[in-house]
Protein backbone atom coordinates (compact mmCIF):
# COMPACT_ATOMS: atom_id res chain seq x y z
CA UNK A 1 0.00 0.00 0.00
CA UNK A 2 1.36 3.43 -0.94
CA UNK A 3 1.53 5.92 1.91
CA UNK A 4 -1.86 7.67 2.07
CA UNK A 5 -2.68 7.58 5.77
CA UNK A 6 -5.41 10.18 5.86
CA UNK A 7 -7.28 9.61 2.62
CA UNK A 8 -10.76 9.39 4.10
CA UNK A 9 -10.11 10.73 7.58
CA UNK A 10 -11.44 14.25 7.81
CA UNK A 11 -11.39 14.98 11.54
CA UNK A 12 -8.78 17.69 12.04
CA UNK A 13 -7.59 18.64 15.53
CA UNK A 14 -5.83 21.69 14.08
CA UNK A 15 -9.14 23.14 12.94
CA UNK A 16 -11.63 21.81 15.48
CA UNK A 17 -9.64 22.45 18.67
CA UNK A 18 -6.93 24.89 17.63
CA UNK A 19 -4.22 22.34 18.36
CA UNK A 20 -1.95 23.90 15.72
CA UNK A 21 -2.74 27.51 16.61
CA UNK A 22 -1.18 29.95 19.05
CA UNK A 23 -3.50 31.46 21.66
CA UNK A 24 -3.25 35.20 22.56
CA UNK A 25 -1.62 34.48 25.93
CA UNK A 26 1.14 32.40 24.36
CA UNK A 27 1.53 34.88 21.51
CA UNK A 28 2.12 37.75 23.97
CA UNK A 29 4.71 35.75 25.91
CA UNK A 30 6.43 34.77 22.68
CA UNK A 31 6.65 38.48 21.83
CA UNK A 32 8.54 39.10 25.07
CA UNK A 33 10.94 36.23 24.35
CA UNK A 34 11.54 37.55 20.83
CA UNK A 35 12.54 40.91 22.33
CA UNK A 36 15.07 39.13 24.54
CA UNK A 37 16.32 37.10 21.57
CA UNK A 38 16.81 40.23 19.43
CA UNK A 39 18.84 41.93 22.14
CA UNK A 40 20.97 38.88 22.96
CA UNK A 41 21.59 38.17 19.26
CA UNK A 42 22.74 41.76 18.65
CA UNK A 43 25.56 41.56 21.20
CA UNK A 44 26.40 37.90 20.52
CA UNK A 45 26.85 38.72 16.83
CA UNK A 46 28.98 41.81 17.60
CA UNK A 47 31.25 39.67 19.79
CA UNK A 48 31.39 36.87 17.21
CA UNK A 49 32.49 39.34 14.54
CA UNK A 50 35.32 40.33 16.90
CA UNK A 51 36.33 36.67 17.38
CA UNK A 52 34.52 36.01 20.68
CA UNK A 53 31.77 33.42 21.28
CA UNK A 54 29.73 33.31 24.47
CA UNK A 55 28.59 29.71 25.03
CA UNK A 56 25.96 30.56 27.68
CA UNK A 57 24.29 32.97 25.28
CA UNK A 58 24.47 30.45 22.45
CA UNK A 59 22.77 27.74 24.49
CA UNK A 60 20.04 30.06 25.76
CA UNK A 61 19.28 31.44 22.29
CA UNK A 62 19.04 27.99 20.70
CA UNK A 63 16.96 26.55 23.53
CA UNK A 64 14.58 29.52 23.49
CA UNK A 65 14.01 29.27 19.73
CA UNK A 66 13.52 25.54 20.20
CA UNK A 67 10.71 26.34 22.65
CA UNK A 68 9.12 28.74 20.18
CA UNK A 69 9.21 26.00 17.53
CA UNK A 70 6.93 23.94 19.75
CA UNK A 71 3.34 25.02 20.14
CA UNK A 72 2.42 24.86 23.79
CA UNK A 73 1.26 26.89 26.77
CA UNK A 74 4.09 28.43 28.75
CA UNK A 75 3.93 27.46 32.39
CA UNK A 76 4.73 30.34 34.74
CA UNK A 77 7.72 28.41 36.06
CA UNK A 78 9.27 27.80 32.64
CA UNK A 79 8.66 31.34 31.44
CA UNK A 80 10.39 32.65 34.56
CA UNK A 81 13.33 30.29 34.04
CA UNK A 82 13.82 31.54 30.48
CA UNK A 83 13.46 35.26 31.22
CA UNK A 84 15.64 34.97 34.32
CA UNK A 85 18.24 33.30 32.11
CA UNK A 86 18.25 36.30 29.78
CA UNK A 87 18.23 38.75 32.70
CA UNK A 88 21.28 36.91 34.06
CA UNK A 89 23.36 36.71 30.88
CA UNK A 90 22.56 40.02 29.18
CA UNK A 91 24.30 42.49 31.54
CA UNK A 92 27.65 40.59 31.50
CA UNK A 93 27.24 40.00 27.74
CA UNK A 94 26.93 43.75 27.15
CA UNK A 95 29.86 44.39 29.48
CA UNK A 96 31.94 41.80 27.63
CA UNK A 97 31.12 43.54 24.35
CA UNK A 98 32.05 46.97 25.71
CA UNK A 99 35.32 45.60 27.17
CA UNK A 100 36.12 43.92 23.85
CA UNK A 101 35.54 47.21 22.03
CA UNK A 102 37.82 49.00 24.46
CA UNK A 103 40.57 46.41 23.99
CA UNK A 104 40.33 46.76 20.20
CA UNK A 105 39.93 50.56 20.16
CA UNK A 106 36.42 50.26 18.72
CA UNK A 107 33.59 52.63 19.55
CA UNK A 108 30.82 50.44 21.03
CA UNK A 109 27.42 50.53 19.31
CA UNK A 110 24.90 49.70 22.01
CA UNK A 111 21.29 48.85 21.19
CA UNK A 112 18.47 50.67 22.92
CA UNK A 113 15.88 48.44 24.54
CA UNK A 114 12.81 48.88 26.72
CA UNK A 115 13.62 45.62 28.54
CA UNK A 116 14.69 46.01 32.14
CA UNK A 117 16.87 43.14 33.30
CA UNK A 118 15.79 43.39 36.95
CA UNK A 119 12.11 43.56 36.16
CA UNK A 120 9.77 40.97 37.64
CA UNK A 121 9.06 37.87 35.55
CA UNK A 122 5.42 38.05 36.62
CA UNK A 123 3.55 36.32 33.83
CA UNK A 124 0.52 38.68 33.88
CA UNK A 125 2.75 41.76 33.53
CA UNK A 126 4.69 39.99 30.79
CA UNK A 127 1.49 39.23 28.86
CA UNK A 128 0.51 42.91 29.00
CA UNK A 129 4.04 43.94 28.03
CA UNK A 130 3.97 41.56 25.05
CA UNK A 131 0.55 42.80 23.95
CA UNK A 132 1.76 46.41 23.96
CA UNK A 133 4.84 45.51 21.92
CA UNK A 134 2.73 43.60 19.41
CA UNK A 135 0.32 46.53 18.99
CA UNK A 136 3.21 48.98 18.64
CA UNK A 137 4.73 46.89 15.86
CA UNK A 138 1.37 46.67 14.13
CA UNK A 139 1.11 50.47 14.06
CA UNK A 140 4.71 51.33 13.24
CA UNK A 141 5.67 48.67 10.68
CA UNK A 142 4.30 48.13 7.20
CA UNK A 143 2.42 44.91 6.50
CA UNK A 144 5.25 43.75 4.24
CA UNK A 145 7.91 44.36 6.89
CA UNK A 146 5.85 42.49 9.49
CA UNK A 147 5.50 39.56 7.10
CA UNK A 148 9.24 39.59 6.35
CA UNK A 149 9.91 39.46 10.09
CA UNK A 150 7.63 36.44 10.38
CA UNK A 151 9.40 34.74 7.47
CA UNK A 152 12.77 35.51 9.06
CA UNK A 153 11.68 33.96 12.31
CA UNK A 154 10.31 30.86 10.55
CA UNK A 155 13.74 30.46 8.95
CA UNK A 156 15.40 30.90 12.34
CA UNK A 157 13.24 28.07 13.71
CA UNK A 158 14.12 25.80 10.79
CA UNK A 159 17.83 26.54 11.27
CA UNK A 160 17.54 25.93 15.01
CA UNK A 161 15.93 22.53 14.51
CA UNK A 162 18.66 21.48 12.08
CA UNK A 163 21.49 22.84 14.25
CA UNK A 164 20.23 21.05 17.38
CA UNK A 165 19.44 17.84 15.50
CA UNK A 166 22.95 17.85 14.04
CA UNK A 167 24.37 18.34 17.54
CA UNK A 168 22.47 15.24 18.68
CA UNK A 169 24.65 13.36 16.16
CA UNK A 170 27.81 15.00 17.54
CA UNK A 171 28.14 17.48 14.66
CA UNK A 172 28.53 21.20 15.35
CA UNK A 173 27.94 23.67 12.54
CA UNK A 174 28.86 27.21 13.69
CA UNK A 175 27.61 28.63 10.40
CA UNK A 176 24.05 27.69 11.31
CA UNK A 177 24.22 29.47 14.66
CA UNK A 178 25.73 32.61 13.13
CA UNK A 179 22.97 32.60 10.50
CA UNK A 180 20.41 32.51 13.35
CA UNK A 181 22.11 35.49 15.02
CA UNK A 182 21.98 37.46 11.77
CA UNK A 183 18.31 36.64 11.28
CA UNK A 184 17.42 37.71 14.82
CA UNK A 185 19.56 40.82 14.54
CA UNK A 186 17.81 41.76 11.29
CA UNK A 187 14.58 42.12 13.29
CA UNK A 188 16.08 45.47 14.31
CA UNK A 189 16.00 46.83 10.74
CA UNK A 190 13.21 47.77 8.33
CA UNK A 191 15.06 47.68 5.00
CA UNK A 192 12.92 45.28 2.91
CA UNK A 193 15.59 44.72 0.26
CA UNK A 194 18.22 43.78 2.85
CA UNK A 195 15.74 41.51 4.62
CA UNK A 196 14.88 39.77 1.35
CA UNK A 197 18.57 39.27 0.52
CA UNK A 198 19.27 37.84 3.99
CA UNK A 199 16.30 35.46 3.71
CA UNK A 200 17.61 34.08 0.40
CA UNK A 201 21.15 33.69 1.75
CA UNK A 202 19.88 31.95 4.87
CA UNK A 203 17.77 29.48 2.88
CA UNK A 204 21.00 28.25 1.25
CA UNK A 205 22.64 27.73 4.66
CA UNK A 206 19.55 25.92 5.93
CA UNK A 207 19.51 23.62 2.91
CA UNK A 208 23.16 22.75 3.55
CA UNK A 209 22.31 21.86 7.15
CA UNK A 210 19.48 19.60 5.96
CA UNK A 211 21.90 17.79 3.65
CA UNK A 212 24.41 17.36 6.47
CA UNK A 213 21.68 16.00 8.72
CA UNK A 214 20.51 13.55 6.06
CA UNK A 215 24.09 12.30 5.64
CA UNK A 216 24.53 11.95 9.41
CA UNK A 217 21.39 9.81 9.63
CA UNK A 218 22.47 7.50 6.81
CA UNK A 219 25.98 7.20 8.26
CA UNK A 220 24.59 6.12 11.65
CA UNK A 221 21.54 4.10 10.60
CA UNK A 222 22.26 2.95 7.05
CA UNK A 223 20.99 4.12 3.68
CA UNK A 224 17.28 4.84 3.50
CA UNK A 225 15.23 2.23 1.65
CA UNK A 226 11.64 1.34 0.93
CA UNK A 227 10.07 -0.44 3.88
CA UNK A 228 6.65 -1.78 4.85
CA UNK A 229 5.63 0.00 8.05
CA UNK A 230 3.03 -1.67 10.24
CA UNK A 231 0.00 0.21 11.59
CA UNK A 232 -1.14 -2.88 13.50
CA UNK A 233 -1.26 -2.70 17.30
CA UNK A 234 -0.57 -5.78 19.40
CA UNK A 235 -1.70 -6.67 22.95
CA UNK A 236 0.64 -5.34 25.61
CA UNK A 237 2.02 -2.27 27.34
CA UNK A 238 3.08 0.52 24.98
CA UNK A 239 4.79 3.90 24.59
CA UNK A 240 4.26 6.42 21.78
CA UNK A 241 7.23 8.51 20.56
CA UNK A 242 6.29 11.76 18.82
CA UNK A 243 8.32 14.24 16.76
CA UNK A 244 11.05 14.16 14.13
CA UNK A 245 14.43 13.59 15.82
CA UNK A 246 15.14 9.89 15.28
CA UNK A 247 18.31 10.19 17.37
CA UNK A 248 16.03 10.61 20.39
CA UNK A 249 13.99 7.60 19.30
CA UNK A 250 17.22 5.60 19.39
CA UNK A 251 17.75 6.70 23.01
CA UNK A 252 14.22 5.56 23.89
CA UNK A 253 14.68 2.17 22.23
CA UNK A 254 17.99 1.63 24.00
CA UNK A 255 16.40 2.50 27.35
CA UNK A 256 13.53 0.05 26.77
CA UNK A 257 15.74 -2.87 25.73
CA UNK A 258 15.02 -5.88 27.87
CA UNK A 259 11.50 -4.74 28.77
CA UNK A 260 8.21 -6.14 27.47
CA UNK A 261 6.99 -2.66 26.53
CA UNK A 262 6.28 -1.97 22.84
CA UNK A 263 7.31 1.28 21.13
CA UNK A 264 5.18 2.99 18.46
CA UNK A 265 6.10 6.04 16.38
CA UNK A 266 3.83 8.96 15.49
CA UNK A 267 3.81 11.56 12.73
CA UNK A 268 7.30 12.32 11.28
CA UNK A 269 8.96 9.73 13.53
CA UNK A 270 7.67 7.12 11.08
CA UNK A 271 10.76 7.87 8.96
CA UNK A 272 12.91 5.92 11.43
CA UNK A 273 11.37 2.77 10.01
CA UNK A 274 13.03 3.48 6.63
CA UNK A 275 16.56 3.13 8.09
CA UNK A 276 17.98 -0.44 8.40
CA UNK A 277 19.37 0.08 11.92
CA UNK A 278 15.91 0.45 13.49
CA UNK A 279 14.76 -2.96 12.27
CA UNK A 280 17.16 -4.41 14.86
CA UNK A 281 14.97 -3.17 17.72
CA UNK A 282 12.35 -5.81 18.52
CA UNK A 283 10.35 -3.38 20.70
CA UNK A 284 9.68 -1.09 17.73
CA UNK A 285 6.29 -2.23 16.44
CA UNK A 286 5.44 0.43 13.86
CA UNK A 287 3.33 3.57 13.48
CA UNK A 288 0.24 4.64 15.41
CA UNK A 289 -2.36 7.29 14.59
CA UNK A 290 -3.15 9.78 11.87
CA UNK A 291 -0.43 12.40 12.42
CA UNK A 292 -0.23 16.01 13.58
CA UNK A 293 -3.55 17.06 12.02
CA UNK A 294 -5.35 14.54 14.24
CA UNK A 295 -3.06 14.39 17.25
CA UNK A 296 -5.82 15.20 19.76
CA UNK A 297 -7.67 11.98 18.97
CA UNK A 298 -4.45 9.98 18.53
CA UNK A 299 -3.07 10.99 21.93
CA UNK A 300 -6.38 10.58 23.74
CA UNK A 301 -6.83 7.02 22.47
CA UNK A 302 -3.28 5.78 23.01
CA UNK A 303 -3.32 3.53 26.14
CA UNK A 304 0.11 4.41 27.45
CA UNK A 305 2.61 7.23 28.03
CA UNK A 306 3.54 9.59 25.19
CA UNK A 307 7.03 11.04 24.73
CA UNK A 308 7.12 14.43 22.99
CA UNK A 309 10.65 14.79 21.61
CA UNK A 310 12.27 18.17 20.98
CA UNK A 311 10.51 20.55 18.59
CA UNK A 312 7.25 18.57 18.72
CA UNK A 313 4.58 20.93 17.39
CA UNK A 314 1.65 20.26 19.69
CA UNK A 315 -0.64 22.32 21.89
CA UNK A 316 -1.50 19.86 24.67
CA UNK A 317 -3.89 22.00 26.68
CA UNK A 318 -6.83 19.80 25.59
CA UNK A 319 -5.13 16.55 26.59
CA UNK A 320 -5.26 14.63 29.82
CA UNK A 321 -2.23 14.93 32.09
CA UNK A 322 0.05 12.39 33.70
CA UNK A 323 0.96 10.34 30.64
CA UNK A 324 2.75 13.08 28.68
CA UNK A 325 6.55 13.36 28.85
CA UNK A 326 9.05 15.52 26.97
CA UNK A 327 12.79 15.78 26.36
CA UNK A 328 12.45 19.47 25.45
CA UNK A 329 14.19 22.35 27.21
CA UNK A 330 10.91 23.55 28.77
CA UNK A 331 7.57 21.89 29.32
CA UNK A 332 3.90 22.65 28.95
CA UNK A 333 1.78 22.60 32.08
CA UNK A 334 1.17 19.01 33.19
CA UNK A 335 3.90 17.51 30.96
CA UNK A 336 6.69 15.67 32.79
CA UNK A 337 10.26 16.54 31.80
CA UNK A 338 12.74 13.76 31.01
CA UNK A 339 16.22 14.68 32.28
CA UNK A 340 19.59 13.21 31.29
CA UNK A 341 18.00 10.48 29.15
CA UNK A 342 16.49 8.89 32.26
CA UNK A 343 13.35 7.10 31.04
CA UNK A 344 12.69 5.20 34.27
CA UNK A 345 9.57 7.26 35.05
CA UNK A 346 8.23 6.59 31.53
CA UNK A 347 8.84 2.86 31.96
CA UNK A 348 6.98 2.89 35.28
CA UNK A 349 4.12 4.85 33.71
CA UNK A 350 3.89 2.36 30.84
CA UNK A 351 3.78 -0.60 33.21
CA UNK A 352 0.96 1.06 35.20
CA UNK A 353 -1.04 2.03 32.09
CA UNK A 354 -3.66 -0.30 30.63
CA UNK A 355 -1.87 -0.87 27.31
CA UNK A 356 -3.52 -2.51 24.32
CA UNK A 357 -5.83 -5.30 25.48
CA UNK A 358 -6.51 -6.99 22.16
CA UNK A 359 -4.69 -4.98 19.49
CA UNK A 360 -6.01 -4.12 16.04
CA UNK A 361 -5.02 -5.45 12.63
CA UNK A 362 -4.36 -2.64 10.11
CA UNK A 363 -2.93 -2.53 6.61
CA UNK A 364 0.78 -1.69 6.40
CA UNK A 365 2.04 1.22 4.33
CA UNK A 366 5.08 1.49 2.09
CA UNK A 367 7.50 4.25 3.12
CA UNK A 368 10.90 5.35 1.89
CA UNK A 369 12.39 5.35 -1.61
CA UNK A 370 15.58 4.63 -3.56
CA UNK A 371 16.97 7.96 -4.81
CA UNK A 372 19.44 6.42 -7.28
CA UNK A 373 16.74 4.23 -8.79
CA UNK A 374 14.48 7.25 -9.20
CA UNK A 375 17.18 9.29 -10.96
CA UNK A 376 17.88 6.41 -13.36
CA UNK A 377 14.20 6.20 -14.22
CA UNK A 378 14.02 9.95 -14.86
CA UNK A 379 17.02 9.76 -17.21
CA UNK A 380 15.23 7.15 -19.32
CA UNK A 381 12.12 9.30 -19.83
CA UNK A 382 11.44 11.85 -22.56
CA UNK A 383 9.47 14.93 -21.49
CA UNK A 384 9.14 18.69 -22.04
CA UNK A 385 8.37 19.73 -18.47
CA UNK A 386 8.47 18.27 -14.96
CA UNK A 387 6.03 18.53 -12.05
CA UNK A 388 7.18 17.52 -8.56
CA UNK A 389 4.38 17.18 -5.99
CA UNK A 390 5.44 17.28 -2.35
CA UNK A 391 3.93 15.80 0.79
CA UNK A 392 0.15 16.00 0.96
CA UNK A 393 -2.32 17.29 3.56
CA UNK A 394 -5.10 14.96 2.33
CA UNK A 395 -8.00 17.27 3.00
CA UNK A 396 -10.93 16.74 0.63
CA UNK A 397 -10.12 20.03 -1.12
CA UNK A 398 -6.45 19.14 -1.61
CA UNK A 399 -7.26 15.63 -2.72
CA UNK A 400 -9.75 16.86 -5.33
CA UNK A 401 -7.25 19.42 -6.68
CA UNK A 402 -4.37 16.99 -7.12
CA UNK A 403 -6.50 14.17 -8.50
CA UNK A 404 -7.68 16.59 -11.17
CA UNK A 405 -4.14 17.90 -11.74
CA UNK A 406 -2.82 14.37 -12.25
CA UNK A 407 -5.64 13.59 -14.66
CA UNK A 408 -5.44 16.85 -16.67
CA UNK A 409 -1.67 17.21 -16.99
CA UNK A 410 -0.52 16.64 -20.61
CA UNK A 411 1.40 13.47 -21.47
CA UNK A 412 4.54 15.43 -22.32
CA UNK A 413 4.88 16.42 -18.64
CA UNK A 414 6.65 14.03 -16.28
CA UNK A 415 5.07 14.00 -12.81
CA UNK A 416 6.99 12.85 -9.74
CA UNK A 417 4.61 12.67 -6.80
CA UNK A 418 5.59 12.19 -3.17
CA UNK A 419 1.97 11.84 -2.07
CA UNK A 420 -1.03 11.90 -4.42
CA UNK A 421 -0.86 9.25 -7.13
CA UNK A 422 -2.79 7.57 -9.93
CA UNK A 423 -1.63 5.09 -12.54
CA UNK A 424 -0.44 6.89 -15.67
CA UNK A 425 2.59 6.37 -17.88
CA UNK A 426 3.92 9.86 -17.16
CA UNK A 427 3.61 9.59 -13.35
CA UNK A 428 6.32 8.26 -11.01
CA UNK A 429 5.10 7.60 -7.45
CA UNK A 430 7.67 8.15 -4.70
CA UNK A 431 6.90 6.92 -1.20
CA UNK A 432 8.72 9.74 0.59
CA UNK A 433 6.24 9.73 3.48
CA UNK A 434 7.15 12.49 6.01
CA UNK A 435 10.58 13.10 4.44
CA UNK A 436 10.34 16.81 3.58
CA UNK A 437 14.02 16.89 2.58
CA UNK A 438 13.22 14.43 -0.23
CA UNK A 439 11.49 17.23 -2.14
CA UNK A 440 14.62 19.40 -2.19
CA UNK A 441 16.90 16.47 -2.95
CA UNK A 442 14.78 15.26 -5.88
CA UNK A 443 14.22 18.76 -7.31
CA UNK A 444 17.92 19.58 -7.19
CA UNK A 445 18.91 16.21 -8.63
CA UNK A 446 16.52 16.53 -11.55
CA UNK A 447 17.57 20.13 -12.18
CA UNK A 448 21.16 18.93 -12.58
CA UNK A 449 20.14 16.12 -14.97
CA UNK A 450 17.85 18.03 -17.32
CA UNK A 451 17.25 21.50 -18.74
CA UNK A 452 13.45 21.11 -18.66
CA UNK A 453 11.45 23.66 -16.61
CA UNK A 454 10.30 22.35 -13.23
CA UNK A 455 7.19 23.18 -11.22
CA UNK A 456 7.31 22.19 -7.54
CA UNK A 457 4.03 21.88 -5.62
CA UNK A 458 3.80 22.18 -1.82
CA UNK A 459 0.37 20.74 -0.90
CA UNK A 460 1.09 21.41 2.79
CA UNK A 461 3.72 23.18 4.90
CA UNK A 462 5.94 21.90 7.68
CA UNK A 463 8.55 23.75 9.72
CA UNK A 464 11.09 23.67 6.88
CA UNK A 465 8.78 24.36 3.92
CA UNK A 466 9.18 28.15 3.67
CA UNK A 467 12.95 27.79 3.76
CA UNK A 468 12.74 25.11 1.05
CA UNK A 469 10.42 27.21 -1.12
CA UNK A 470 12.77 30.19 -1.05
CA UNK A 471 15.83 28.00 -1.62
CA UNK A 472 14.38 26.16 -4.62
CA UNK A 473 12.91 29.35 -6.05
CA UNK A 474 16.44 30.74 -6.50
CA UNK A 475 16.77 28.33 -9.43
CA UNK A 476 15.45 30.16 -12.49
CA UNK A 477 14.01 26.95 -13.97
CA UNK A 478 11.96 26.11 -10.87
CA UNK A 479 8.55 27.63 -10.13
CA UNK A 480 6.87 27.11 -6.75
CA UNK A 481 3.16 26.54 -6.08
CA UNK A 482 1.78 26.36 -2.53
CA UNK A 483 -1.52 24.99 -1.23
CA UNK A 484 -3.42 26.11 1.86
CA UNK A 485 -1.19 25.75 4.91
CA UNK A 486 -1.90 25.74 8.63
CA UNK A 487 -1.85 29.43 9.71
CA UNK A 488 0.80 28.73 12.34
CA UNK A 489 3.13 27.83 9.43
CA UNK A 490 2.04 30.21 6.67
CA UNK A 491 -0.82 32.68 6.96
CA UNK A 492 -2.47 34.42 3.95
CA UNK A 493 -0.64 37.72 4.51
CA UNK A 494 2.74 36.00 4.49
CA UNK A 495 1.70 34.26 1.28
CA UNK A 496 1.06 37.64 -0.35
CA UNK A 497 4.58 38.76 0.58
CA UNK A 498 6.10 35.51 -0.70
CA UNK A 499 4.29 36.12 -4.00
CA UNK A 500 5.22 39.80 -4.33
CA UNK A 501 8.88 39.56 -3.28
CA UNK A 502 9.87 35.99 -4.14
CA UNK A 503 7.48 35.02 -6.95
CA UNK A 504 6.03 32.05 -5.03
CA UNK A 505 2.51 31.21 -6.21
CA UNK A 506 -0.65 30.07 -4.44
CA UNK A 507 -2.66 27.20 -5.89
CA UNK A 508 -5.87 28.45 -7.54
CA UNK A 509 -7.72 26.15 -9.95
CA UNK A 510 -6.17 23.32 -11.93
CA UNK A 511 -7.03 24.93 -15.29
CA UNK A 512 -5.63 28.35 -14.35
CA UNK A 513 -2.48 26.90 -12.78
CA UNK A 514 -1.79 24.66 -15.81
CA UNK A 515 -2.40 27.60 -18.17
CA UNK A 516 -0.03 29.83 -16.15
CA UNK A 517 2.65 27.13 -16.09
CA UNK A 518 2.36 26.60 -19.84
CA UNK A 519 2.51 30.35 -20.48
CA UNK A 520 5.44 30.44 -18.12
Amino acid sequence: MIYNYNEDYQYDSCVSQGVCSVNPRTSSLQEVLIMYLKLAAYYALKLYENGVQDDDTRNLILNTISILVSNFEFSERDFKVITQGFNRILPPLIQKYEANCKDNNIVPECLKSILKFKQSSDIIKSIRFGEKEFLKKSKQLSAQTRDLYKILFVLAKSLCINVLDLESFGIEDPGGYVAILRLLNSLNTEDSEKLKELIEETSVIDSTLMKELHSAKEKRYGKQRRYEVSYTTTPGKAVLVVGSNIRELEDVLEAFKGTEIDIYTHDEMLLANTYPKFSEYKNLKGQFGQGIENCLLDFATFPGPIILTRHSLYNVKHLYRGLLFTTDFATSKGVIKIKNKDFSEVIQSAENAKGFKTGRQCESISAGYDYDKLMNEVKQRKFDRIFIIGLGAYTLEQKAYFEKLLAKTPDNVLIISLSYCIQRDNIICVNACFDSFALTKIAEGISEETSAPISVFFPKCDRHSISQMIYLNRNERINIYVGKCTPIMLNPNMMITLKNLFGINSLTSVKKDLDDIEAG
